[in-house]
């Protein structure tokens, strides 16, 4: 972690009342090193060390945007400036004169449900749940199939699974989404050490040929500092990310109907249904969630509601 933090600071990386330390046995965060007011810049990062996919693509990769247009050619890949940083990732990585050699070098196990074995994803309760990441594991494999062909015509060489399964799962957990403040989607070294949660203290904004994070309430020291990853269920933080947290806000049961009758339970939104679809916050107390049997009450994510986990960096 040291020479990680070197390196931000060697960028122009800049940090102000803050400090990262240890949070479980596997991840880090960012925390207050004192009370810090709102509207408080904490973190400065020069855009040229964020990773945006669209200067990849206009500037870098056009050229595989035309030829390899399933891959990389977003009206017709929605995908496609996700595979334009995995693209980088895999070229990157192992390139000594990189800039981000020692970012790529540090995050050495990015790990989501897609590393799980069959066994783990046996203990989920949630069906849909299950099949959501069969359907991942499916896109994966397809997503890899085109890659190792493109590899073989573009770099006359051979593409490993481990290789691409490290990159595609540094994009799901850390890659921070296109909005009004951030042109496309993009890694943002540094920037990524914050964790999520809905009680988040900061925003990001962009000033001048920076990149900066500012706190939106009084933190008070100690205090661990959050981002927000978007309004998202402890079900989509598992698959897309490999976290859960307690008293998620954002969690939902999902409620399938046929002729007025309640048919099956979910934490997971069905990605295809012939029943009315329904949902209601967990908090609620709805009467239809009181008529259920506890039999039909099996949506947790997994038998230990309180199990989690955690983000490697």
């Amino acid at each position: 972690m040291f020479q990680l933090l070197q390196w931000f600071h060697s960028q122009g990386i800049i940090t102000e009342h803050i400090r990262i330390q240890q949070i479980t046995q596997t991840s880090y965060g960012v925390l207050a090193s004192q009370s810090i007011p709102p509207n408080q810049t904490i973190i400065t990062i020069p855009l040229h060390l964020c990773i945006f996919s669209d200067d990849l693509l206009n500037n870098h990769y056009s050229r595989y945007k035309k030829y390899y247009p399933h891959i990389f050619n977003i009206q017709l890949n929605e995908d496609a400036e996700f595979n334009t940083l995995v693209l980088y990732i895999l070229l990157q990585k192992d390139n000594q004169s990189s800039l981000h050699k020692p970012y790529f070098d540090y995050v050495k196990q990015p790990q989501n449900v897609l590393s799980w074995n069959q066994q783990q994803v046996d203990l989920i309760l949630d069906l849909n749940l299950k099949k959501t990441i069969q359907k991942m594991r499916i896109g994966l494999e397809l997503n890899f199939s085109r890659f190792v062909t493109f590899f073989k015509e573009q770099f006359k060489k051979e593409l490993s699974y481990d290789l691409f399964l490290y990159a595609y799962q540094f994009v799901m957990t850390r890659c921070f989404g296109g909005d009004h403040h951030l042109q496309s989607s993009c890694l943002v070294p540094f920037g990524d050490m914050l964790n999520h949660h809905d009680k988040c203290q900061t925003k990001q904004k962009i000033i001048g040929t920076n990149l900066v994070f500012i706190t939106t309430k009084p933190i008070k020291e100690n205090e661990e500092i959050y981002n927000f990853f978007g309004e998202h269920g402890n079900s989509f933080l598992l698959c897309w990310y490999g976290f859960t947290y307690d008293d998620n806000i954002y969690d939902k049961i999902y409620l399938s109907y046929e002729d007025d009758q309640i048919k099956e339970v979910s934490c997971y939104e069905f990605t295809k249904s012939n029943f009315k679809l329904k949902y209601y916050k967990n908090c609620q107390l709805q009467q239809d969630l009181l008529n259920l049997n506890k039999q039909q009450c099996k949506f947790n994510l997994l038998p230990n509601s309180n199990q989690k986990i955690s983000q490697i960096y």
